[in-house]
């Protein structure tokens, strides 16, 4: 994951928890843990694919 996405991470974390501990409406709380639950999908879904490797070049037939 990047360093980026880790910040996000933590920062909405931490924002759920206080505003769990803080007595906010049981609405925002959910939003706020669904939002931090996104965050590593996210992470996977910007990820690029592996590269393929190069195909060979079929070998060359002699002419008949």
């Amino acid at each position: 994951m990047s360093t980026a996405n880790r910040t996000k991470l933590a920062v909405f974390a931490l924002l759920t928890v206080g505003a769990a501990s803080a007595g906010t409406a049981a609405p925002a709380v959910l939003a706020l843990a669904a939002v931090t639950a996104l965050i590593p999908v996210a992470d996977a879904l910007d990820r690029k694919p592996a590269a393929r490797p190069d195909r060979r070049p079929a070998p060359e037939r002699e002419p008949v």
